[in-house]
């Protein structure tokens, strides 16, 4: 069986689409989804070449290794990202939150 619930809309249909959602098509764009990750990816890449050739003054026996700023960048980021998981069950509402039916004043 198919699922009817996700319609195929034809390349530049605004068939079904709210007005107001119009002007931010292009946000759904694959190229568009995928430029954020080159920007960010190009711009780290450059910053690790600029430290290359750039000496940077230690304050610490760890801001000598090569590259420190962008691993430390990098390891921060993804504790930032895997931290919602565990935050998720921990403030989350269940599910049915809004569905249950009670004494409301």
């Amino acid at each position: 069986m198919t699922d009817d619930s996700k319609t195929s809309h034809p390349a530049g249909s605004d068939e079904g689409v709210h007005p107001a959602a119009k002007p931010f098509l292009w946000l759904d764009h694959p190229v568009t989804k995928a430029a954020p990750f080159w920007i960010f990816g190009i711009a780290a890449l450059s910053l690790l070449v600029v430290e290359a050739f750039n000496p940077l003054h230690a304050v610490s026996k760890w801001d000598d290794v090569f590259g420190f700023y962008e691993i430390e960048g990098f390891v921060g980021f993804c504790l930032a990202v895997l931290a919602g998981w565990p935050l998720r069950r921990l403030l989350g509402r269940p599910e049915n939150y809004y569905d249950q039916e009670g004494d409301h004043d």
